[in-house]
């Protein structure tokens, strides 16, 4: 596959360039495009620039709406946020600063988005979080991929669930991670490359195990850990849909097509601050750096810093390239 490298304040500005020419404010636009372009920076493909086609598209037909206002209400420790079919990522912003007043005042605060889009990587909702000091958890449900064990029926989403702590002296621990054995996107990404899927990702129609990407789409994929994990995707259901009035996943439309109306999903992120709970966290955090150290491990999120430059398929690149030049076409 040729690929192209791209600074990655380009692949933002393009973004952001695509996703106003169809239809979202710059205001809706600019986190989304940031988000885009950090995801390539961070080599995480399956939520970078490989949605902007997509995005663009729903914008144009109205399953996104591009320029809502996202409406927050906030009492006490509750804050919630109604996204109006617009993008996760403006209604996160929205909310952000009443979250952050509620935590400030009694050491934990929650927020739910209700009628929201897809919301990405999460691990970008939680970093920020976990940069001011707080530790924050944050889950979104999915459109209906995953069959838990013993069935057939798609019942849940791939249902990521994000978390972050502060770490003294170092970068914040984050873990990122879907309810499925694997993302969706990575399995039409395997499709389109004409590559088998690993053993244990996903099921035909039947309930059969199976490694081809377009006999997984019409079946359905397997949840992470087996049950354990079909468990927590259920937590992410009751968390992301009960508190926030969205869709569930057996309701919410796909996000791959145009098709089908706004999907309607949820998001529940929790955020507390650890001082208030015991003087001992940064000791209690730094024993657990040493303790990876000496192991010869690294905290998860202690990676290398997001590069500069991404390496873009080229045809995607140029997709994005046209997309981005309609805003004067």
């Amino acid at each position: 596959m040729e690929t192209v490298s791209v600074p990655i304040d380009v692949i933002r500005q393009t973004a952001l360039a695509a996703l106003v020419a169809h239809g979202a404010s710059p205001e809706n636009a600019r986190p989304v495009a940031h988000a885009l372009a950090l995801a390539e920076a961070e080599g995480n493909a399956v939520c970078g620039l490989f949605y902007l086609p997509h995005f663009c598209a729903q914008l144009a037909a109205g399953k996104i709406d591009g320029r809502a206002v996202p409406q927050v209400n906030a009492n006490g420790g509750v804050v919630r946020v109604d996204a109006g079919t617009g993008f996760a990522h403006a209604a996160f912003d929205a909310g952000l600063p009443a979250l952050l007043a509620a935590v400030a005042a009694q050491g934990v605060a929650t927020m739910s988005i209700g009628n929201s889009y897809n919301a990405l990587a999460l691990g970008h909702f939680v970093r920020p979080l976990a940069e001011r000091g707080l530790i924050a958890v944050a889950m979104s449900n999915a459109p209906a991929s995953v069959a838990p064990p013993g069935a057939t029926a798609r019942l849940f989403g791939t249902n990521p669930v994000a978390w972050a702590a502060p770490c003294p002296g170092g970068p914040p621990i984050v873990v990122d991670q879907s309810m499925s054995a694997v993302t969706k996107t990575a399995v039409l990404m395997r499709q389109a490359a004409g590559q088998p899927l690993e053993p244990g990702w996903a099921q035909d129609a039947d309930g059969h195990p199976t490694t081809d990407a377009g006999t997984a789409l019409a079946g359905s994929l397997l949840p992470a850990g087996g049950q354990k994990g079909a468990n927590i995707a259920l937590l992410v259901e009751v968390l992301c849909v009960a508190l926030s009035g969205a869709n569930a996943s057996t309701v919410a439309s796909p996000l791959g097509t145009a098709d089908g109306g706004p999907p309607r999903l949820g998001q529940f992120v929790l955020a507390l601050d650890p001082a208030r709970f015991d003087p001992g966290f940064d000791m209690a955090l730094t024993g657990l750096h040493a303790g990876f150290a000496a192991a010869g491990l690294r905290l998860p999120g202690a990676g290398h810093a997001p590069a500069d430059l991404a390496d873009i398929p080229t045809d995607l690149w140029q997709t994005a390239l046209d997309l981005g030049r309609a805003a004067s076409g």
